[in-house]
């Protein structure tokens, strides 16, 4: 994202906080409270942060809206789950997940695009029979967050020193609702950004880009410190026949599987990428050619056993590599490394498929 989008996003807030401010300059009885506490959770979260965000909605929320409890919940659509953003409740998992129907309060919220206030939580038609023996107060409010008309979660509020939730309580809570959505909107799209610049959108795995900016500092680490450094460079057999006997939506199927293997094999400072349509590109810090080979042989003979299915039809696909190690000698850059790699893959190719190949810094590049 760059700075002029960035500003944009952070100006959309401003936009948001002024049309806020506006309206709580008609309210009455507490409206400076209203302004002072809006205000104040304006500044803390001017940030293009989920986590932080949230840090700041744990710590300041339940003061600001003068409540004891909340949770926040993000709605996604094409599955209607409903998964926790944050929350205060003790002894609530950090990470929820449910199907909106299973939470019949937020379900009507989300459904009807109204917020849901009980003001005695246990005769409504929403209690179970569980209580909670932190809650105090009887009411529960259920708010849908909403950028202009899209549902995008649900904001619960319940247990207050004062043991009620009035109409000013309320209004200055949907207010506040509106920022918190726009500020998490904008923060998922912001970070939604930075990681569609450095990876495939496909596989999920890192970028031929990326790659290239990751592998230049690994080399520059190794003709610093004389530390080791492996590439993996791995191709599907037949890619095209796969494509055009089951059809493309079956190829990206087998290169995502394949994506999965690469990121179980990966150890910490391992990174894989996809480098090209079929190809693939394993760099491995602070390991060897033996090492290399051995993970490459568990990637070969992994893919050679897994079975997929077109339909009815079941069928298999095989792997080639190539494995390069640098070697301060013959080799000098990335681009090197990478061709010794690429060689060694064609000659995996060439003999017959489904096989790994060590390169030859000397051969491989006197080839040239």
């Amino acid at each position: 994202m760059n700075p002029n989008d960035k500003e944009h996003l952070k100006h959309s807030e401003l936009i948001m906080v002024r049309s806020l401010l506006k309206r709580q300059n008609s309210m009455l009885g507490k409206s400076m409270e209203h302004l002072d506490r809006l205000i104040y959770l304006q500044k803390s979260m001017s940030l293009l942060s989920c986590d932080e965000i949230n840090r700041v909605l744990i710590s300041k929320l339940p003061y600001i809206l003068s409540v004891n409890y909340f949770s926040l919940f993000l709605y996604d659509k094409s599955r209607r789950y409903l998964q926790t953003e944050c929350h205060n409740h003790p002894g609530m998992d950090k990470m929820v997940q449910i199907h909106y129907s299973e939470s019949e309060i937020m379900r009507d919220a989300i459904t009807s695009g109204s917020y849901v206030l009980e003001h005695d939580f246990l005769k409504c038609k929403y209690f179970t029979g569980k209580t909670n023996p932190l809650f105090k107060s009887p009411f529960f409010v259920s708010i849908p967050l909403m950028i202009e008309n899209e549902i995008i979660g649900a904001l619960n509020l319940n247990d207050s020193e004062n043991d009620f939730f009035n109409v000013n309580d309320l209004d200055f809570a949907l207010n506040i609702s509106e920022f918190i959505a726009l500020s998490l909107s904008n923060a998922k799209l912001y970070e939604k950004t930075q990681i569609d610049a450095v990876t495939d959108g496909l596989t999920g795995l890192t970028n031929r880009q990326q790659m290239a900016v990751l592998l230049d500092k690994e080399m520059e680490r190794c003709l610093r410190y004389s530390s080791t450094l492996s590439v993996i460079m791995l191709d599907v057999d037949y890619f095209k026949k796969v494509n055009d006997t089951y059809g493309h939506q079956v190829g990206d199927d087998v290169l995502m599987v394949l994506s999965d293997m690469l990121k179980r094999v990966c150890r910490s400072n391992d990174v894989a990428a996809r480098y090209g349509g079929e190809e693939f590109l394993m760099a491995l810090p602070e390991t060897p050619e033996k090492g290399a080979l051995q993970i490459a042989e568990r990637i070969r003979s992994e893919m050679e056993r897994y079975e997929f299915q077109a339909g009815e039809l079941k069928f298999q696909v095989t792997i080639s590599c190539g494995v390069a190690s640098f070697d301060s000698k013959d080799l000098n850059s990335v681009d090197a490394l990478i061709k010794v790699a690429d060689s060694a893959l064609y000659r995996a190719k060439e003999s017959g498929r489904n096989r790994i190949v060590l390169g030859n810094a000397g051969e491989d590049l006197g080839s040239a």
